[in-house]
């Protein structure tokens, strides 16, 4: 990765100093409703791989969140202890697979990608509700085993989830910005900004978004793995499309390919939210036009930027 400028590193030290800081000194029991809001904030991370970088639009985090899940607490629960080789094998796994199923769905042009996502989101849910068996199906499964670490023991509790999710957020910005800054993220703008140039380029397409979509899938994957042994049950409601769109309307009102915008705007609009129960049933109302004003200022924005460009050139 080239030198890192000294805005971004101080943006990024203030706005992980703060997530300690909400680690270290929030009561335990608050850290309940803060460790969904940083699933949420996983998730947009990891398609901010897909769109920011790649220009994919996918509505398939959820369905990645919840194989990561489903896959390790199923594999804990045969192999408990063995948390240094499952969560790698998942998260790994769940990467190469979206990475597999990204090639073919890039032949069907943008728009059907998002639908050809979709469905991916719909076959993965209906596979879990169809092995009741294995998953619980509707009713759900009960979680019982933990991460855990040899010489650590159980990685439990809100205040180490919350610093796990801490964890997994500092890694995916380290590889977010690593692969921006890359050959390969280069490759990656081509193929987004104009797909023609890019091909004429000699840039291979399809294999070079197999890889954003690939790291997004992995890191939804893991954010589901933590998630599940988190929450002590899953089901397949938790990761339908509703964590999809979510992820995808933070996404754009921070800024698709803007590391820390979408990621504030996750936690500190989910959080904003949150604390309206007070208003009864005109929460609703006011949700809606807290989300409605965030996207117009989104907007105004990038309009700003893209006129604010060519003065800058």
């Amino acid at each position: 990765m080239n030198a890192m400028p000294l805005s971004r590193k101080t943006s990024l030290a203030f706005f992980f100093g703060a997530l300690l800081a909400v680690g270290i000194f929030t009561p335990a029991y608050q850290l309940i409703g803060v460790n969904q809001h940083m699933f949420l904030a996983a998730n947009v991370l990891a398609l901010n791989f897909c769109l920011g970088l790649g220009g994919q639009i996918s509505l398939a985090q959820g369905a990645f969140a919840g194989i990561g899940a489903y896959a390790s607490v199923l594999l804990h629960a045969r192999y408990p202890g063995a948390t240094l080789v499952i969560v790698p094998a998942v998260v790994v796994g769940a990467g190469v697979l979206a990475a597999v199923i990204s090639r073919p769905m890039e032949r069907l042009g943008e728009g059907f990608l998002a639908m050809a996502t979709l469905c991916v989101s719909l076959v993965c849910i209906n596979v879990a509700l169809t092995l009741e068996s294995v998953t619980g199906g509707s009713a759900g499964l009960m979680v019982e085993s933990k991460l855990a670490l040899p010489g650590v023991g159980a990685l439990a509790g809100d205040r180490v989830t919350f610093f796990l999710f801490v964890l997994l957020l500092a890694v995916g910005a380290y590889v977010f910005l690593a692969v921006r800054d890359s050959r390969l993220g280069r490759a990656l703008a081509a193929c987004r900004d104009d797909r023609a140039a890019a091909s004429s380029l000699g840039i291979d397409r399809p294999a070079v978004r197999a890889v954003s979509f690939g790291l997004g899938g992995a890191f939804s994957a893991a954010a589901g793995v933590l998630h599940g042994h988190y929450t002590g049950f899953i089901s397949p409601e938790q990761f339908n499309l509703e964590l999809s769109l979510k992820a995808l309307l933070f996404l754009v009102i921070g800024g698709p390919g803007n590391l820390l915008r979408p990621l504030l705007a996750a936690l500190v609009l989910e959080t904003a939210m949150s604390h309206l129960q007070f208003l009864g049933d005109a929460r609703t109302l006011v949700n809606g036009l807290l989300l409605g004003a965030a996207l117009v200022a989104g907007f105004l924005r990038l309009r700003l930027t893209d006129q604010m460009r060519p003065l800058q050139k």
